[in-house]
């Protein structure tokens, strides 16, 4: 049995006549009427019988029907999956740390493509898991910051795996708090003055720390959450008095609204920028990524002092 003859067998069924079926199909009725009988053979089963209003299917062809139809809407589904309509399909994947900047980004990307069938992954890790996924060929672009005191060691991770980075912007290091904290009003803080209150960090325990998206020796704090989630991590900067590291970025609709954040005074630098495969050309959709992300970071930082 074959996918043509599953296609004989559903348009015959629907016309009720072999040489209606056969102009519709765009064969000679001696052909299609050839094809059915070697089915029938095949099978052992009649699947048509003549009537004085055409033909008409029997127990066996009616059966036989629903399973060809079932055939022909997975073919179908194959053919959508992997064929011409997949190849035109648009896929992207993007690897970032867990920056606003870079899901507003992925929100203007999405709003851009809302006539195109696509398949956008934004993945969210820790500055290791970004680089990895990169060179691995999980994600087209990574996006990570560097700072002074790890570019050294990024460097070597990037030249071993062959990827290159490209800065987008330098910002110094600064401290989100919500509104309400104690600390909230200053110029600037210290760790020393960080210490008494929860330190929050994406940060795990088995992390290499030479590779943590922020670093706090673990005598300058008394208190250390752990998370792995954004949103989470939004939650209870904004409801409590903790703390964490980062670029400063405040990004309106993307973050929650009672957190700021506050330069730290102990001086550090941080290049945040892209990450891909050396000499790989970047899809539509990726530079256009990268240039709503480029917007979005601007847009967010923090006015240099």
């Amino acid at each position: 049995m074959t996918l043509q003859q599953c296609r004989y067998l559903v348009e015959i069924a629907r016309c009720r006549s072999i040489s209606k079926a056969a102009a519709v199909l765009c064969v000679t009725q001696p052909s299609l009427s050839r094809s059915m009988k070697e089915l029938e053979a095949e099978l052992s089963i009649t699947v048509f019988q003549r009537t004085n209003r055409g033909v008409e299917l029997t127990r066996d062809g009616s059966e036989l029907l629903s399973y060809a139809k079932t055939l022909l809407a997975q073919e179908e589904a194959i053919s959508w999956r992997f064929g011409k309509r997949a190849a035109a399909r648009t896929k992207l994947t993007v690897s970032s740390q867990h920056f606003g900047f870079a899901a507003a980004a992925a929100a203007k990307l999405v709003n851009s493509l809302c006539g195109e069938e696509y398949d956008f992954t934004l993945r969210e890790g820790k500055a290791e898991d970004v680089a990895e996924d990169v060179a691995a060929g999980r994600s087209s672009l990574g996006v990570l910051s560097v700072s002074n005191w790890s570019a050294e060691l990024f460097e070597r991770c990037f030249a071993s795996r062959s990827l290159t980075f490209s800065p987008l912007l330098s910002l110094r290091e600064h401290v989100f708090i919500r509104k309400e904290h104690p600390l909230a009003g200053r110029a600037s803080v210290s760790l020393a003055e960080l210490r008494k209150f929860p330190y929050f960090t994406y940060r795990l325990d088995d992390v290499p720390l030479n590779f943590a998206e922020e670093f706090v020796d673990a005598g300058a704090t008394d208190k250390v959450v752990y998370l792995n989630d954004r949103g989470t991590m939004n939650n209870l900067l904004a409801s409590t008095d903790g703390w964490n590291l980062g670029t400063g970025c405040i990004v309106k609709d993307f973050m929650n609204p009672n957190i700021i954040s506050v330069p730290l005074e102990e001086q550090k630098e941080l290049q945040v920028g892209c990450v891909k495969k050396a000499g790989l050309q970047l899809s539509r959709e990726a530079a256009a990524f990268l240039a709503y992300l480029e917007k979005s970071l601007k847009d967010s930082a923090p006015r240099q002092e």
